[in-house]
């Protein structure tokens, strides 16, 4: 069986590479611009011909100095280099919870394809491509649906006291609602306790019906679904 051929670099491979860089990049920014991620369209746009026009240049050197220099340097440059961005949008909300890792984990996802594409070799991208997109535009539901079929929920409370917590308790008790676990927040709001907590359902009941039970006990200021 012969090996895989990678297309010469040349003025135009090169062109065409950034381009499908380009191209590749936009698409899957737009999944997180759609979203109103702070990282979309632009920002993926920009690592991914980045991160091929820095592989092109290694390839470059590489031809034009010869075996003395190794174009993986630059590359590898790349992706650690990209954990800064990655760094930059993730956060911890004031519920505990953690936002931007979908993010990071695309932003550096999207600086491998931009190499790969660098390197010329189109089949792989092509195929990374396809399996990113169809990742970030799919697993969110998938993971959604395999939550529900569990019965699971992720719920944050504010509530006017802690006295109430008991009044929810009973509640849930008494709908034969489990809770599995509660954590309360650093942070403390202006009218109230907040905290999270994981709750399991039974299976004839939906997420409006659990939520309009918590909502209706008294003293609960805000009940929502940390999950969305």
């Amino acid at each position: 069986m012969d090996g895989l051929t990678i297309a010469p670099l040349t003025e135009w491979t090169a062109l065409l590479r950034l381009a499908m860089s380009m191209i590749m990049g936009a698409a899957l920014g737009l999944e997180r611009s759609r979203k109103l991620r702070p990282a979309g369209l632009r920002t993926y746009m920009l690592v991914c011909i980045g991160a091929c026009a820095m592989m092109i240049t290694g390839l470059y050197l590489f031809d034009t100095k010869g075996p003395g220099f190794d174009p993986a340097r630059l590359a590898a440059q790349v992706v650690s280099g990209i954990g800064f961005i990655g760094a930059g949008t993730i956060m911890v909300t004031s519920k505990h919870r953690v936002k931007g890792l979908t993010t990071a984990a695309g932003i550096w996802a999207v600086a491998c394809l931009g190499i790969v594409v660098g390197v010329g070799f189109y089949a792989a991208a092509v195929g990374a491509f396809f399996l990113l997109l169809i990742t970030m535009l799919f697993a969110d539901r998938l993971e959604q649906s395999y939550y529900r079929r569990l019965r699971r929920v992720n719920v944050g409370i504010i509530v006017s006291s802690v006295s109430v917590l008991k009044d929810i308790k009973d509640t849930l008790e008494e709908h034969r609602i489990q809770v599995t676990g509660i954590e309360f927040a650093d942070s403390v709001p202006e009218d109230g306790t907040q905290f999270s907590c994981v709750l399991r359902m039974e299976r004839y009941m939906n997420h409006k019906e659990l939520f309009d039970i918590i909502d209706a006990v008294e003293g609960v200021v805000l009940v929502e679904n940390l999950d969305i």
